[in-house]
């Protein structure tokens, strides 16, 4: 759907017609999201006929059943929750969103527990009978996240000591207070960043057991376990560990032209340069992953087509 202007009223987003002008629904502003999506908007912008916009919103729950309707254009996402919007699992549960499309693979996020630098655990499995947030009454996509790295290491949230939480942050704020073990986070998050300042912080890698990849995937399809090496920008990360990994995506609606799709991802096939000034996040990506084959979720048809024309995808 084309639209001009943007009127907000809480989460909400009222818009009138105008010509070559896309939304891309994102996470609240200052979000790694957020980043993420205005690079994109601007990129495109600059590199095609239509102006894009990025459109903070309350969170997934919200933006993508506005993209399957065709209240809002684009969104910002990742690889699991196209496949559970997709299919109706998950966060989804019950509600599949059938106009979802995936447009292009952006940069791979890595997540893992946190623990304080003092603390004695050195595992997953030292965390047992510990104090551990299982419920993220505000991002469920983050508990099952958590699920599958614990179900990778042969353990559910049973085998800890409960606790709910909104959402990662304040588990995080939780840890650095001292009044949980461990938080399930990212490396390169703000939170992270002020709790290793305040209190001092490193990641546990997964230790997966036989067959442990497979029971990760079966809860979260589209994550792998990946090589999580110390750089700039990492915090908490004082080895190579194997961590819990999945690529964001730029998730599209079934209503939105093949042509304007085409000319979206291709833009940001060619300019990597331009997204990695806007957002740190694109550093390190390699625009030759924009398209990476899927079972779980389906790509726009527009994006296939510059695949194809990119020679990417092979008929």
């Amino acid at each position: 759907m084309k639209l001009t202007s943007y009127i907000f009223a809480g989460a909400m987003l009222a818009s009138t017609a105008q010509a070559d002008q896309y939304a891309i629904g994102t996470l609240p502003q200052g979000s790694g999201g957020y980043v993420i999506a205005a690079a994109i908007a601007s990129t495109a912008s600059d590199h095609t006929k239509n102006d894009l916009i990025a459109v903070a919103t309350g969170g997934s729950n919200l933006v993508l059943p506005q993209v399957n309707s065709g209240e809002m254009d684009f969104a910002t996402s990742n690889m699991i929750e196209a496949a559970y919007a997709t299919n109706g699992t998950g966060n989804f549960e019950g509600m599949p969103l059938p106009n979802i499309r995936v447009a292009a693979v952006l940069p791979r996020y890595q997540v893992g527990f946190l623990v304080r630098q003092d603390s004695d655990i050195q595992s997953a499995t030292d965390l047992v009978g510990r104090r551990l947030p299982t419920q993220y009454s505000a991002m469920k996509m983050i508990e099952l996240m958590q699920d599958a790295t614990l179900a990778a290491e042969g353990l559910d949230t049973s085998a800890f000591e409960p606790s709910s939480v909104p959402n990662f942050a304040k588990a995080v704020e939780l840890l650095t207070s001292g009044r949980v073990d461990a938080a399930f986070a990212a490396a390169t998050s703000a939170q992270v960043r002020e709790a290793d300042a305040a209190v001092g912080v490193r990641f546990l890698g997964i230790q997966p057991t036989e067959g442990g990849e497979a029971k990760m995937q079966e809860i979260a399809p589209g994550s792998y376990l990946a090589t999580m090496e110390p750089g700039p920008g990492l915090i908490g990360v004082e080895k190579p560990l194997t961590m819990f990994s999945y690529e964001y995506t730029l998730l599209v609606g079934t209503h939105v032209p093949d042509d304007v799709v085409h000319d979206v991802v291709k833009a940001l096939y060619e300019n990597q340069v331009q997204l990695a000034e806007s957002s740190p996040h694109f550093k390190g990506w390699d625009p030759q992953n924009i398209f990476r084959p899927m079972e779980a979720a389906a790509y726009h048809t527009g994006a296939m087509a510059f695949f194809k024309d990119a020679g990417l995808l092979k008929d």
